[in-house]
């Protein structure tokens, strides 16, 4: 490490070409010595010389590419290292020789393993809600901050506050998740579903008119009013919700306007949806 220091004034910025020059000093050393025995001799023989000198050129052209070639490992280490940064990771070719470079390469693809699986799991634990499984409130704003068209939706299932009072934690937990499952499969694919926090949902509808979207989540609340997920004392759960159409407005602006249609329908009874200024009560 001492001399790798020392060395770098040659060349601050290429361990290559501080390797070649090392090299080439090494490799002259024996054309020099040569030269300069001839030289304080006062035999200067220039046949031998020139063999001398075009076997040295043969031998620092052949250093110069076996170096090259040596030096791959550490660029397609380097290269994955900078990808990491990047978050875009290759899968590094395998050495199955045990030098230092085939250690350091193989170093280097188990580390990008660990850290591309790393990078997953974080992002999971950054976008996605932990109880539901649905995406969390970061999560469908990313979605939906790419969406210029549609309506978004807010739904929150009512009087859910009494259960967890009522039954314990435990029984709300299960009511969220049984209706974060039946919500998400009663949407489309293309549409994003989040919990929003604590009961509240929210749903993204790309290219979609907000009286569209209500129709879709009026079907929900009517299944769920029939009884789809009972309460640990048997009641129905229901849910209200706000629909709006994005029209263009920032998603943060959208979803207060979402807001405000979902408390206007928990205020005008509950079990409704409330399409911007439009009531249709459901059950």
């Amino acid at each position: 490490m001492r001399f790798y220091q020392l060395t770098r004034f040659l060349f601050p910025s290429s361990l290559r070409m501080r390797m070649f020059t090392v090299c080439f000093v090494g490799t002259h050393v024996p054309l020099l010595s040569f030269a300069g025995w001839q030289a304080t001799t006062g035999r200067i023989d220039w046949s031998d010389l020139a063999v001398v000198l075009a076997a040295t050129l043969v031998g620092t052209i052949f250093t110069l590419i076996a170096i090259d070639a040596l030096m791959a490992p550490v660029r397609a280490a380097t290269q994955t290292i900078a990808a990491l940064e990047r978050e875009q990771i290759d899968a590094l070719g395998s050495v199955r020789d045990a030098d230092m470079l085939a250690e350091l390469l193989s170093g280097v693809s188990r580390a990008s393993e660990a850290t591309r699986m790393r990078l997953a799991t974080l992002d999971v634990a950054a976008h996605r809600d932990p109880l539901t499984g649905l995406l969390n409130r970061r999560g469908f704003l990313a979605q939906a901050d790419a969406v210029a068209d549609g309506a978004v939706a807010l739904i929150d299932l009512d009087r859910f506050k009494a259960v967890n009072d009522s039954f314990g934690h435990d029984a709300g937990d299960v009511i969220l998740q049984d209706f974060a499952a039946f919500l998400a499969r009663h949407v489309r694919k293309s549409d994003a579903v989040a919990r929003w926090g604590g009961e509240e949902f929210a749903v993204l509808f790309p290219g979609t008119e907000d009286g569209e979207a209500a129709a879709v989540l009026q079907r929900i609340g009517n299944r769920l009013a029939a009884g789809m997920i009972p309460r640990p004392d048997g009641a129905a759960v229901t849910c209200s919700g706000g629909v709006v159409a994005i029209d263009g407005d920032p998603i943060d602006l959208a979803m207060r306007r979402a807001d405000a249609a979902l408390y206007a329908a928990k205020h005008g009874g509950r079990n409704q949806i409330r399409v911007t200024d439009a009531h249709i009560r459901l059950g």
